[in-house]
């Protein structure tokens, strides 16, 4: 299993109504990740409307699959970072 930041911008066609509606619904989905263990921390930058996701996974496929259980990746372009442990 391999560690990948995953970078996840918003979309310029984000509804920010919808995406307010759905905070709730999307925290129980990353609880459900992370009880599963593929999902290890989840930070937000508002004012670079960006989430970074700390997802583990086989490989880049399993972790866009990952990101792609999250209500909120329809409205998410996706960057992915296989990252290593400090030495």
């Amino acid at each position: 299993m391999a560690n990948y930041m995953m970078v996840c911008t918003f979309t310029p066609d984000a509804q920010w109504d919808e995406v307010t509606a759905m905070v709730a619904e999307e925290q129980v989905a990353a609880k459900t990740l992370q009880d599963e263990g593929r999902l290890l921390g989840v930070r937000v930058s508002v004012k670079r409307d960006k989430v970074f996701l700390d997802v583990v996974a086989e490989d880049e496929t399993e972790a866009r699959a990952t990101v792609g259980r999250l209500p909120m990746s329809r409205w998410w372009d996706l960057e992915a970072y296989e990252i290593a442990s400090p030495v």
